[in-house]
């Protein structure tokens, strides 16, 4: 992921304004053009003066940081922030929460829609952009190939990014991992010693509330990834998404939706990388990895 150009949406809020701030980082710091735009729900007013006021801000940001700024007009909707994602490298936002996310806005509101057709990541801003992130968790399960950790390396987003693997139910087990978490732990644990001091490997069964969880049969992944978020104290989460129907979203919330304004909602920011095509999943190996994993819940509980 070499970043060349940051998209940042804004509606004026407080909220749009912290995304705009942490676009700005990082355009520092991968000397990268930031483009803004002013990108409203539906059914806002529209401010007064708009585009003055777009302008004027894009050169505060510009002096401040001594980055190349433009500011992009528009119809200020989402179609036109979908046009502009399709020339960017990364897009950030926040996560419209304040006041409005709300069913259906959940599938329908801008930031469901943006995931629905950016072909860029997506950053969702939810904290102060004081200084540059110290602690990414990454939702390593659905990275086995790796792509997100390459992703996070070029981004240089983090001083240290932890590989997370939930847990997964197994038919045959009462209670264990999948296979794949088991082969990707035990992969990712020998890349990461000792020519990667920076990134740390974890699972589920470090948290205590995490394995209390999962005594109890509730082994959701967005939960998991909440209490280790929580645990850690990581200020960025990273993990893939698939791009969802506005029928399924609304039928069922997605882990993106869950981790910002659902159940197991957190509070620092989340970088969105769309899914790459699934491919056909490998072929059970038999007992022998089955019962490790099984070995690894009794030490753990």
């Amino acid at each position: 992921m070499r970043i060349q150009t940051i998209l940042a949406l804004t509606d004026f809020s407080a909220a749009a304004e912290r995304a705009v701030e942490r676009a700005a980082l990082l355009a520092v710091t991968h000397q990268a053009r930031l483009e803004l735009m002013h990108v409203a729900e539906r059914g806002a007013v529209r401010p007064r003066h708009l585009d003055d006021r777009l302008h004027q801000r894009a050169r505060q940001l510009s002096h401040r940081h001594a980055l190349a700024v433009q500011a992009q007009g528009g119809d200020g909707d989402a179609a036109s922030a979908i046009r502009a994602s399709q020339r960017a490298d990364l897009l950030v936002m926040d996560a419209r929460t304040h006041g409005r996310w709300r069913w259906p806005t959940r599938a329908t509101g801008l930031l469901a829609r943006m995931l629905r057709a950016s072909a860029c990541p997506v950053l969702v801003v939810q904290s102060d952009p004081r200084s540059a992130y110290r602690h990414a968790l990454v939702h390593a399960t659905s990275d086995i190939d790796g792509e997100l950790l390459r992703g996070m390396r070029r981004l240089h987003a983090a001083q240290t990014v932890e590989l997370f693997h939930v847990a997964q139910p197994e038919s045959g087990l009462r209670l264990a991992c999948s296979e794949a978490f088991t082969r990707a732990l035990q992969r990712r644990r020998r890349s990461a010693q000792p020519q990667q001091p920076r990134v740390r490997v974890s699972d589920a069964f470090e948290a205590r509330r995490n394995r209390v969880g999962m005594a109890t049969g509730r082994l959701d992944a967005a939960r998991q990834l909440a209490v280790q978020q929580q645990s850690t104290g990581a200020d960025l989460l990273v993990l893939a998404h698939d791009r969802r129907s506005v029928l399924r979203d609304l039928l069922q919330a997605g882990k993106a939706w869950r981790l910002l304004a659902g159940s197991a909602s957190v509070r620092c920011d989340l970088l969105l990388v769309p899914q790459p095509p699934a491919r056909a999943a490998e072929p059970l190996r038999g007992s022998a990895d089955q019962s490790a994993v099984a070995r690894r819940w009794t030490q753990a509980t």
